[in-house]
C-alpha cells in the first residue's frame, strides 16, 4: 500500500468524481436509485481513505510515544 499522506486515496476519489455518470430516466432527470448507489460508492471510498489515515496517525503517535523524552514539567518532548 503506497501512502503519500493519503494523496493516493484523494486522487482516486477525484478521478471517480470526474468520471461519474448517472443513469437517466426516460422522462428527464436522473434515476434516484442510481444516485443513492453512487453516493454509497463515494462514502465507501471516503471511509477507506479515513481508515488509512487513522492507521497512519496511530503509527505516528506510537512512534513519537516510543521516542519521546519527558521534560521536567511532565510533558513529552519529541525528537524529529
Amino acid at each position: 500500500m503506497k501512502d503519500n499522506n493519503g494523496n493516493e486515496y484523494i486522487e482516486k476519489i477525484a478521478q471517480w468524481l470526474e468520471q461519474i455518470r448517472f443513469r437517466k430516466k426516460f422522462f428527464g432527470g436522473i434515476s434516484e436509485q442510481d444516485v443513492w448507489k453512487r453516493m454509497d460508492e463515494l462514502n465507501n471510498m471516503y471511509e477507506e481513505a479515513l481508515k488509512a489515515e487513522r492507521i497512519r496517525y496511530d503509527v505516528m503517535i506510537e512512534h513519537y510515544k516510543k521516542t519521546g523524552i519527558e521534560n521536567q514539567d511532565g510533558e513529552m518532548a519529541y525528537d524529529e
